[in-house]
């Protein structure tokens, strides 16, 4: 009898005992656990926000970089006279003979005006090459948007010009464009 005491006092210890800890540990994790891995989930998507976030601010500081560039590339309130003016000047320096050059209309945009000229030329092939490559590489915005270009010899009046020019030069229909900002 004395034993069954004994194992009923071991029990009641043993299952006591039992209860505490499952209790602490469920304590432990529902107030300490549950609440720590809560915060640490949302620290990182905080943390993912803040890296999405001066990654964009990275993107545009560049883009800002860019925009200065392409600013000092930009003429500011300059018309139609300009871009006559500073392609006519390249052209006497490559040794293009201009017969004609027209203004195009100018399109409006929202910040900017898109201006273009049309040119009829006289030249060589080489000559009309460099004319092209230093409008399109010039620090200021131009743009060559169409040339056509024909043998003078196979023009149907190249007899009439032909004692200032080769038959293999070539008469070119050159469009150039550039954008102005608005002031």
């Amino acid at each position: 009898m004395v034993k069954k005491i004994a194992k009923k006092k071991i029990n009641k210890v043993v299952v006591l005992s039992v209860v505490v800890v499952v209790v602490t540990l469920f304590t432990a994790v529902v107030l300490i656990y549950l609440p720590f891995l809560n915060k640490t989930n949302s620290l990182r998507q905080d943390i993912l926000k803040e890296r999405e976030r001066n990654i964009l601010i990275g993107k545009t500081r560049a883009l800002g970089k860019h925009l200065k560039v392409y600013k000092k590339q930009i003429p500011q309130g300059r018309g139609v006279s300009w871009l006559i003016s500073v392609i006519s000047d390249t052209a006497s320096k490559e040794g293009i003979d201009i017969s004609s050059i027209k203004p195009g209309a100018p399109e409006e945009r929202q910040l900017y005006t898109k201006l273009h000229v049309i040119l009829d030329t006289i030249s060589t092939y080489s000559e009309l090459g460099k004319f092209i490559s230093k409008i399109e590489s010039s620090d200021k915005f131009l743009r060559v948007e169409r040339v056509d270009i024909k043998r003078l010899d196979l023009d149907e009046d190249f007899d009439e010009v032909a004692e200032k020019f080769e038959p293999f030069n070539i008469k070119g229909n050159i469009i150039i464009s550039t954008v102005v900002l608005k002031e």
